[in-house]
């Protein structure tokens, strides 16, 4: 059989194209070939209708290479989840999230949150800050409070040529050093 190009549907004023099928499902297949769909400046819905649904994306038994989103001008990416959560997993492999520019923020929301890294059952080295130029590195708490543990480890406080200062603000408190039993 000869090689065919085949189209389904018109572009041409307000056509419309609708492919449809029952419990057997719709199949695109592009044997070493690209697919793709695209909607010129109209919305594109996967899913997006009201049942409860399992969208696989990559997630065939070949190693794949997956982009979600555009680094085009104001483009946004926005990634969402109900109740049960979002899981992001490399196996031995780097996860990296960067924003170039903008801001990085990790539950900036106003809801009541516990933030957890670095805490499982393997052993962690967890770095916080850069010391590039003029970089700061602020750790703060409301009334709670700041806890540092070294579990039979040290805790090292270094400035280099900067100044240490503890408690050093205006209020009235107690500092101490050394006091445990």
């Amino acid at each position: 059989a000869g090689a065919k190009t085949v189209t389904l549907g018109s572009t041409n004023t307000t056509s419309t194209t609708t492919v449809q099928s029952g419990s057997g499902g719709v199949a695109v297949t592009g044997t070493n070939a690209t697919v793709a769909i695209a909607s010129g400046t109209g919305a594109m819905n996967i899913s997006a209708d009201a049942a409860a649904t399992t969208l696989s994306i990559g997630t065939g038994a070949a190693a794949k290479a997956v982009t979600l989103g555009s680094t085009n001008t104001t483009s946004g990416t926005t990634v969402q989840s109900g109740s049960t959560g979002i899981t992001v997993a490399a196996t031995n492999g780097a996860v990296a999230i960067t924003s170039g520019t903008g801001a990085m923020s990790i539950s900036a929301d106003a809801a009541a949150t516990t933030l957890v890294i670095g805490t499982g059952a393997a052993a962690k080295t967890v770095t916080l800050g850069s010391t590039n130029t003029t970089s700061t590195t602020t750790v703060q708490s409301g009334s709670g409070g700041v806890v540092i543990t070294g579990t039979n480890g040290a805790i090292t406080a270094n400035s280099g040529t900067g100044t240490v200062g503890i408690s050093t603000d205006a209020t009235n408190n107690t500092v101490n050093l050394g006091t445990g039993a």
